[in-house]
């Protein structure tokens, strides 16, 4: 318990340093994404607010696990499987941003440090930043809507592989803990499973990254229960990386409730879905999870859901999905929306704690 706590007020002291320098750093180039036209009117008011707030929050948890979280049994496969779906979400911001911000100024300049871009050994020092952002303007879309959708989803399948790949069978597990039944072997269904629960949570998450406060809040609950189960469990690297979470997204979220000063983008929605998933294998927790993560389960899936009533019956099930947007739509106040959520969120994340230790 006094570990957790080291943990929970160093990352917390640490991001909160961090974060004012990184907003005026994103403020002042720009890092911006586009708002979406056909959304909420009242959206419109956030043209202009940065992205990116993730990195900060991400970048802490890094440094502290690596620096004082020494037991890499319980936490190496979570942090690489955490960068992984980071890499994509930072390309994905890259490239809906870069074109519309001062991104490509502040590469001109040679970062803005008084650099002859001219010079050849600046030429060749800057060179891989030159052929990311060739990469950028061969994958992305049109400027403000990221990679192509095939794309990001190809890079998410071999994400999604590699997770099933390892614990089934590099890790040899081929079972899934049942509440008050004890572990049950599903054999090869457990990497399919495990693939395709995966893929949902990354993608939910994201979806659900909607509204000020909306998916720092539920992810911030959400680690609050996986601490508890993970120390009722012994899991006790799991439990200081899941407190090394909560201080770090403790001040991403002071500056992301609204009205936000700066938005999680997609870095840190896929960091937190991919995180929130795996902590749930690992601990072997995944029915727990379906509980802890309800609300982002429930909000996330209806995306699918009205893409496809669309395309098959030609109507909305929802007035705008997600779920957060259609209540928006029906003259909900986004305040009104995230602290229900919220108070579902906290609801049923009681519930899965409940399920996770019977």
């Amino acid at each position: 318990m006094t570990t957790d706590i080291f943990f929970l007020f160093t990352s917390l002291f640490l991001s909160f340093a961090i974060y004012p320098f990184w907003i005026t750093f994103v403020y002042k180039f720009k890092l911006r994404e586009a708002i979406r036209d056909e959304g909420p009117q009242s959206h419109l008011v956030k043209v202009g607010t940065p992205s990116m707030g993730g990195f900060v929050f991400i970048l802490t948890v890094a440094l502290i696990t690596i620096l004082f979280n020494t037991n890499r049994d319980q936490t190496v496969f979570p942090i690489f499987v955490a960068a992984m779906a980071g890499l994509l979400g930072l390309l994905e911001d890259f490239v809906k941003i870069y074109k519309v911000s001062g991104l490509r100024e502040l590469f001109s300049i040679g970062l803005g440090w008084g650099f002859n871009y001219n010079n050849k050994l600046t030429r060749i020092v800057f060179l891989p930043v030159r052929f990311f952002i060739k990469f950028t303007d061969i994958v992305g879309s049109s400027a403000g809507r990221g990679i192509k959708t095939y794309q990001k989803f190809l890079i998410q399948i071999a994400i999604a592989g590699f997770v099933s790949y390892w614990t089934y069978i590099r890790l040899g597990w081929d079972y899934f803990w049942m509440p008050l039944i004890g572990n049950v072997n599903v054999g090869i269904f457990y990497p399919l499973i495990i693939f395709f629960m995966f893929m949902a949570v990354l993608n939910f998450v994201a979806f659900t990254d909607g509204l000020d406060g909306l998916a720092g809040g539920l992810g911030l609950i959400s680690f609050v229960g996986y601490w508890v189960i993970a120390v009722h469990l012994e899991y006790f690297s799991i439990a200081a990386f899941c407190a090394t979470f909560i201080g770090a997204m403790m001040p991403f979220l002071y500056f992301n409730i609204y009205p936000a000063r700066i938005f999680m983008g997609d870095v840190g929605s896929h960091v937190l879905g991919a995180t929130l998933a795996i902590i749930a294998v690992v601990m072997h927790r995944e029915i727990a999870m379906l509980f802890l993560l309800a609300v982002f389960l429930a909000d996330g899936i209806t995306s699918p859901l009205q893409q496809f009533s669309v395309k098959l019956t030609g109507k909305r099930i929802l007035r705008m999905a997600p779920l957060h947007h259609h209540f928006e739509m029906s003259g909900w106040p986004e305040t009104k929306v995230t602290m229900r959520f919220w108070l579902f969120g906290a609801f049923f994340c009681c519930v899965g704690v409940f399920v996770a230790l019977l």
